[in-house]
């Protein structure tokens, strides 16, 4: 048995449709199982590397809008006393 059974892989038709041809080689992986195997491994390395970056890039931007919200919350609490002294 081989490491590779236990990653559950995208479906035939959608490798074919979705991966590009330099990975999917159509014309050899319709006749080797083996090679088809390989090209799916790798399409699904790399969708997963890509998946990766844009997870990153993500919390990225997370973290710069969770410290955008916390600047925006000090000067709201800081709005109140300022307003009680206008008030006075």
């Amino acid at each position: 048995r081989s490491k590779h059974e236990e990653i559950e892989l995208v479906s035939l038709e959608e490798f074919y449709k979705e991966a590009p041809p330099e990975i999917s080689r159509p014309a050899v992986t319709l006749a080797e199982p083996h090679q088809q195997t390989l090209a799916r491994l790798d399409w699904e390395l790399e969708q997963r590397k890509r998946l990766a970056e844009k997870y990153k890039e993500c919390l990225t931007s997370k973290e710069k809008i969770l410290k955008e919200i916390e600047v925006k919350k000090e000067y709201l609490s800081s709005l109140q006393p300022r307003l009680n002294s206008i008030m006075q």
